[in-house]
């Protein structure tokens, strides 16, 4: 509980949704109960009149029918577009919320996990949260609200058909709830454990699904999707029989509430403290109550897998930072020099991966930094934006970066990393992400400083091209280009370069390195690389060791 209760106070800003979706649901039932309850009366009154021959004004009950039954159509469409309202914008903030707990784990925190695992977590999750709200919230408020009301017009009646509701109600809404809610925790929890399971195994094999046929890892790779969808469908059809279960006996409860009003109400009419004309509507509002009370089991069926859904989100947003801002950040210095002295870094199985490390990077200067695969370049450059703590000092200015606000730091540096990722948007739009705002001529001078200008005008839609998902749309020269030039558009002073001219051919890369040459000038480069070509591009250069 103390889960569902976290997330409801993250969606707390659209209470006034949530509140009148609970309130119109009320006015709908409400509605619907006195309609039933309206017209028993109103049948059994005319039945009486005509036997006794006595005069009886049907104008008005006739009226209140059909202003009922329409109240009762346009609160329960009311009802709906409240409620689904409230909910999409609850799941936009907590999607909102969700991403911006997860943006400062990677990437040293979600590297732990699958891939369709965070995109499962960040998408399907918390879509399933719909039913907080939907299926549990508002079926169990609205339900409250009903019954207490329910009981105290009942109790205006009769207080024997009174006792005999509340215990049936009792039953339907208390003890059918909890024991279906027993019975439902471990299938509900189980299928929303395999459910995540089977859309990780699923998205990683769409992802991966070229290094599969290559490997010959297709049937395996489908058994193992089989094996969870069928363990899933076993789960969801024992919880599909916990709910007819649920039903079968709100059925029977509405049946005895019905029964047990009818003989107490039929004591009452034979005492003289019941009009008999009100016997009928004593027994169809009886009836009609029941209506609340369904969902209300259903709502705690539910339960164990909302909270199975809640745990494995929270347990993804709680994780701890791994670099966290410092309690009282220092202002950036006006100093760009870039000082690194004993810098130290290990990976979680304990391998050094740096050790010792020093760089010095002034102001305007141009270094490059070279060594063989695994001695930890692109790890620098991970450290260097405060993706990934250290030990030993790095200093900006004299500051050193573990005392300055992560988001500020990296305002300082722009960078293009060894896997740069491409957003399935276009060519522009990937490039724009560096600045927004950005005008089209500065647009226009960064693709052609990436050696963009030829390849883009030869595009039927020019930049407004798609790159596909994850920049499967075009080779790996061309995405790195684009990203190069996102990574020129921000202008930052400290420009970070790692393999700038990985996967194109010599012409492209010298025509490339001529651009960066002339584009970097007074800027603070430190470029990654293995390619003679690229050094050019430096002051002097610094080998790192990885021993």
């Amino acid at each position: 509980m103390s889960a569902i209760r976290r997330i409801m106070s993250l969606a707390a800003m659209q209470w006034r949704w949530m509140a009148g979706g609970i309130l119109l649901g009320f006015l709908a039932i409400a509605a619907n109960c006195i309609l039933m309850a309206l017209s028993g009366w109103f049948i059994a009154s005319m039945a009486l009149a005509g036997a006794s021959g006595a005069g009886f004004n049907y104008f008005v009950p006739a009226a209140a029918i059909r202003a009922l039954a329409i109240v009762r159509t346009l609160g329960r469409y009311a009802e709906r577009l409240t409620s689904h309202e409230a909910t999409l914008r609850m799941l936009a903030d907590l999607r909102v919320w969700l991403f911006r707990r997860l943006e400062p784990l990677a990437p040293a925190v979600l590297e732990g996990y699958a891939g369709g695992d965070v995109a499962g977590r960040l998408r399907s999750d918390v879509d399933s949260l719909e039913n907080l709200y939907l299926r549990i919230v508002a079926p169990l408020a609205t339900g409250a609200l009903a019954i207490g009301a329910a009981l105290l017009f009942v109790l205006y009646l009769d207080m024997a058909a009174a006792l005999a509701l509340a215990l049936a109600l009792l039953a339907s809404a208390v003890a059918l709830p909890l024991v279906i809610g027993r019975l439902s925790r471990q299938p509900g929890e189980l299928a929303t454990e395999l459910a995540g399971e089977l859309r990780s195994v699923v998205t990683d094999g769409f992802q991966g699904a070229e290094e599969l046929f290559l490997l010959g890892a297709v049937d395996r790779q489908a058994a193992e999707v089989d094996r969870l969808a069928s363990e899933l469908v076993t789960a969801q059809e024992k919880l599909a029989r916990i709910a007819a279960l649920s039903q079968a006996g709100t059925l029977l409860c509405a049946g005895l509430a019905g029964a047990a009003s009818l003989l107490a109400g039929t004591a009452a009419v034979r005492g003289g403290t019941l009009a008999p004309a009100s016997l009928a509507m004593l027994v169809l509002f009886a009836a009609a109550i029941f209506e609340a009370v369904g969902p209300m089991a259903g709502a705690l069926q539910h339960l164990p897998g909302m909270t199975a859904t809640f745990n494995r989100l929270l347990a993804l947003a709680d994780s701890d930072a791994p670099v966290p801002d410092p309690p009282s950040p220092k202002l950036l210095p006006p100093s760009t020099d870039l000082s690194i002295h004993d810098l130290q870094f290990a990976y979680r199985d304990g391998e050094p991966v740096l050790e010792a490390f020093d760089l010095e990077l002034s102001r305007g200067e141009r270094v490059a930094l070279v060594g063989p695969s695994g001695c930890g370049k692109s790890t620098v450059v991970e450290i260097l934006l405060r993706f990934r703590d250290y030990r030993g000092s790095i200093r900006l200015g004299g500051v050193e970066i573990r005392d300055l606000a992560a988001e500020e730091l990296r305002g300082l540096i722009s960078c293009l990393p060894q896997r740069p990722h491409l957003f399935n948007a276009s060519i522009q739009d990937n490039i724009l992400i560096a600045d927004p705002q950005a005008d089209a001529a500065k647009l226009e001078q960064v693709v052609a400083d990436a050696g963009l200008s030829g390849w883009v005008a030869s595009l039927p839609a020019g930049l407004h091209t798609s790159v596909g998902e994850g920049g499967r749309a075009v080779s790996g020269g061309e995405g790195r280009r684009i990203a190069l030039a996102r990574a020129l558009l921000k202008d930052a002073p400290i420009l970070i370069l790692d393999e700038p001219t990985e996967g194109m051919d010599s012409e492209t890369e010298r025509f490339v390195i001529s651009r960066l040459v002339e584009r970097t000038a007074g800027k603070s480069v430190l470029v990654i690389t293995h390619r003679p070509a690229c050094l050019v591009l430096a002051d002097r250069v610094v080998t790192l060791n990885n021993n």
